[in-house]
């Protein structure tokens, strides 16, 4: 109950049966009170009080001036004189309230409106204002209990909308969205219970749920702020043609709105329009020059471009908008590496790693680089620094494979692929590798088919996958499989391994010469390879 309207009521009957006087006296303190002479309305009404003591008007009167000059004490006084009169008196009880919400006295405050509503337990005001001073308090559960607690009856869109946003407080963004439901169902305009179903299933990260009701109240009436998280929305989900749309919306109205001309350039860089995309990221960058994402976007699409001078001008850029984007140092490593320079490369990643970049990811570059000059020793210590770091880093692993590879370490590459494969079943160069180890090895020659063949359902036309399931079957002593298998690899790929396996079957078929020239082309491939000399000579 609004204290303004209680001050205008006046009731000129409670006054004819006085003198007159104090009527009069109380009009005069009244019109005193309008023209905001507050301290001489309050004497005034003290002296119309004095010759009707029993008049409630004038108490009421007294304790809201008193409140308006923050003498809440004083006012509640005069309410709880009043009260001695009329006990029951819900208006009184509502305006003591009032003195001890203004003395930040919450929970008296509480307490005297469910007195009141236990005499008008139909007045649906006192519960929304119990609900108010709880949440006040930060007694969420409590607030919505109390609106809960509400008849049916006396509960409006507001009260559904207002419990919507207590369970939002509470991070119930479920029991939100079917309040907001409530709500909207009582007033199908109520473009703020559309609002709140989107942003109820925007919580709780139903994108699509989100972005309908978005739209909606977009429709109703555009709202460059709802817009703009349509914007993010559609980012996140790749809907970059209606990034662009909307976008070119809000920029009617807001052309200089940095963050929408970066989502625009990140759309247009997405869908492979790059000129575009460097368009807006330069108009942002024009309009807020500490914008050290776009100046990033930037650096990439050139980097993209292999306009690698640029590019470093453009991460350069960047850092000296904000030193500590730790993935400008990485994207500076990257130009660097492409334009040969090393050193740049190694003190990119340093600087990356300092200004807390992924360690993991850090050292794998740093083994990249090294591998990259041929220093394969340094590099290999670099990926096993980045595995302590991350053992689940793929790249690290894979890289770390082809060092101990090339290293001839054969048993660690073997147990760093059955590593790779425990993380990803779907490696087919790893469900390769083991598979053929295991065959090379005469173990597990079952499950090393297994392993080969999901590599082929992979990559069916690899060569290398078909030899490997080629000397599986030899190893299984099933030659003409093995024969079959081995030509269809041979065919696609001229190896030396490959035409050496080839050789052995047609030997266990008892085809010399078809050995022979199996065995030759393999010398032909690998002339260096003493154990094909010591075959074909044992052919003759």
């Amino acid at each position: 109950m609004a204290i303004v309207y209680i001050l205008r009521i006046l009731t000129l009957s409670v006054f004819l049966l006085n003198e007159g006087s104090a009527y009069e006296l109380y009009s005069i303190g009244n019109q005193l009170e309008l023209e905001g002479k507050v301290g001489e309305a309050i004497e005034y009404y003290r002296k119309a009080l004095d010759i009707d003591p029993a008049a409630i008007e004038i108490h009421i009167s007294l304790a809201s001036a008193l409140y308006t000059q923050q003498r809440f004490d004083d006012g509640m006084a005069y309410i709880e004189e009043a009260l001695a009169i009329e006990p029951e008196n819900t208006q009184l009880l509502q305006i003591l309230a009032l003195g001890h919400v203004g003395r930040r006295d919450i929970n008296q405050a509480i307490s005297l409106y469910k007195q009141v509503l236990e005499l008008e337990p139909d007045n649906g005001d006192i519960y929304f204002a119990i609900a108010t001073l709880l949440e006040a308090s930060n007694n969420i559960g409590d607030a919505i209990a109390t609106l809960e607690g509400m008849p049916e009856a006396l509960r409006s869109a507001d009260v559904y909308l207002k419990m919507a946003s207590l369970a939002g407080r509470a991070n119930d963004h479920i029991s939100a969205i079917d309040y907001y439901r409530l709500g909207y169902a009582m007033d199908t305009t109520n473009l703020a219970a559309i609002i709140g179903i989107g942003t109820g299933y925007d919580m709780i990260g139903i994108k699509d749920s989100a972005i309908h009701y978005y739209e909606v109240a977009n429709e109703e009436s555009f709202s460059p702020n709802i817009a703009q998280r349509l914007l993010d929305l559609y980012t996140e989900i790749d809907r970059y043609e209606k990034v662009i749309e909307l976008a070119d919306r809000i920029l009617i109205s807001e052309p200089n709105n940095t963050h929408v001309r970066r989502s625009l350039g990140f759309a247009y860089y997405k869908m492979g329009i790059p000129q575009a995309a460097a368009d807006e990221f330069y108009i942002a960058l024009r309009h807020d020059p500490e914008d050290s994402y776009s100046a990033f976007y930037l650096a990439r699409i050139h980097l993209e471009q292999e306009d690698y001078d640029q590019a470093r001008t453009e991460v350069y850029n960047a850092i000296s908008i904000d030193a500590d984007f730790v993935e400008l140092w990485i994207y500076l490593g990257f130009i660097a590496i492409e334009q040969e320079d090393y050193d740049l490369a190694e003190h990119a990643f340093t600087e990356a790693a300092y200004r807390g970049g992924d360690l993991s990811q850090i050292y794998y570059l740093l083994g990249a680089i090294e591998e990259t000059q041929g220093k394969q020793t340094p590099a290999y210590y670099f990926y096993k620094k980045s595995l302590n770091r991350n053992s689940r880093n793929m790249a690290a692993l894979q890289s770390l494979a082809g060092i101990t590879s090339d290293l001839n370490r054969d048993e660690e590459t073997f147990r760093i692929f059955q590593r790779i494969l425990e993380i990803d079943t779907l490696n087919a160069v790893a469900l390769n590798y083991v598979g053929y180890t295991y065959a090379e090895q005469n173990d597990s020659l079952d499950y090393a088919l297994e392993l080969v063949n999901r590599a082929l359902e992979i990559d069916k036309d690899n060569g290398y996958y078909i030899d490997s399931r080629g000397w599986v079957y030899y190893m299984m002593g099933r030659y003409e499989e093995a024969a079959l298998e081995l030509k269809k690899a041979a065919a696609l790929v001229e190896d030396a391994v490959i035409f050496e396996h080839l050789g052995d079957v047609y030997r266990q078929l008892n085809e010399p010469d078809e050995a022979r020239k199996a065995y030759e082309k393999a010398r032909e491939l690998d002339p260096h390879n003493r154990q094909l000399q010591e075959k074909l000579l044992s052919i003759d």
